[in-house]
């Protein structure tokens, strides 16, 4: 299922809103309009959803500075705790994380003087009263946005800021490692502290600790797989199936031989794979029925030479568990999810001894 849909495009960067920002929104104007609690009004409605503007606007100077030092993004998500920028990969050079995390909280800070160059310049013709002090409140939430995303709790902009300094002087996995545990640490101290003030701090603490923790591991793995080729691990002999099987005889392949998909071949073609996933589309009375009619056609593939940390970044973006692995329109093996990690146990033996 989806969780978020398509609003629109910057910079050819989609924009995407997830239905927990929507549902969150269509509570507090609810609360607005029917008056439900004091002190949410639609001027307060208003407030909230401008500040969720400037939360785009963050992401895109991210995304913007991002793009420049010729790193892909993917798409932006808001949700209800803020905005992620989802990039393809993460910058090399630290001066570059350190640009490309400050620009957000910049835009942040820009935002506010120029509130309150507007609050200041005509506060002293008091004929709107109520526009003077929105613009007061407005400059006051992107100081406090601004302010609070500097926190040096990693996976925040703050966070990305004192990784990229510490990457100056240790490994980028150790500058990773030792931002990750302060980030784990400033979010215990957040939850603990939501507890007792404000329960919105505890969701806070819990999106850093869990993002804090899957960086750290997206980053030790990317290191310890570093220069390992798919052909180095994949499985070379290949157990492979025809068009013409029947989706009963493909389950006793898969039953006798364990693996939960294998390539399909109509002639000397690779035409498609069937996996576990793809027979239990199946319906009763369909046992018969070649798996031609239930297989994947679509194919992703990976050839011996691309580096694994590529083949990875297939696997996630497709959800799949294998592929094909191809050279000169032939196939040649097959790596799965098992063998990548299997690898990577392998490698963190030797690299620890």
């Amino acid at each position: 299922m989806k969780y978020s849909f398509k609003i629109f495009s910057v910079f050819g960067i989609p924009v995407e809103l997830h239905i927990s920002f929507l549902l969150l929104m269509l509570l507090i104007y609810t609360v607005a309009i029917l008056n439900l609690a004091p002190g949410v009004d639609l001027t307060a409605a208003l407030l909230i959803t401008l500040l969720f503007v400037t939360v785009v606007l963050h992401e895109l100077a991210h995304s913007y500075v991002a793009q420049k030092y010729g790193i892909k993004i993917d798409r932006i998500i808001l949700l209800p705790i803020g905005g992620v920028s989802a990039m393809e990969e993460l910058p090399e050079d630290p001066g570059e994380e350190l640009r490309i995390s400050i620009a957000g909280p910049l835009v942040n800070f820009v935002i506010a003087m120029i509130c309150y160059g507007i609050y200041f310049a005509f506060i002293g013709f008091g004929s709107y009263p109520y526009i003077f002090e929105f613009l007061n409140n407005f400059a006051l939430v992107n100081l406090i946005l601004g302010v609070f995303n500097l926190i040096p709790a990693y996976p925040m902009d703050g966070g990305r800021v004192l990784r990229a300094i510490l990457a100056g002087r240790m490994s980028y996995l150790q500058a990773t490692e030792t931002a990750a545990s302060i980030g784990k640490f400033l979010a215990i101290f957040m939850a603990v502290v939501g507890i007792f003030w404000n329960f919105f701090l505890i969701l806070i603490a819990l999106f850093i600790y869990i993002g804090a923790d899957a960086e750290y591991k997206e980053i030790m793995i990317s290191t310890i797989l570093e220069g390992v080729k798919v052909g180095e691990i994949m499985t070379q002999k290949v157990k492979t199936v025809t068009g013409e099987t029947t989706v009963e005889e493909v389950m006793k392949i898969m039953f006798k031989n364990k693996h939960m998909g294998y390539p399909v071949f109509e002639g000397n073609k690779l035409a498609g794979i069937i996996t576990f996933n793809d027979i239990s589309q199946a319906k009763h009375g369909d046992e018969k029925k070649t798996i031609t009619k239930f297989m994947t056609r679509d194919l992703v593939t990976t050839s011996p030479d691309e580096p694994l940390t590529d083949t990875m970044t297939k696997l996630n973006k497709t959800g799949v568990g294998r592929l094909p692995v191809m050279e000169n329109g032939e196939l040649v093996g097959i790596i799965s999810r098992t063998d990548i990690v299997r690898a990577l146990e392998i490698l963190k033996l030797k690299k620890g001894n």
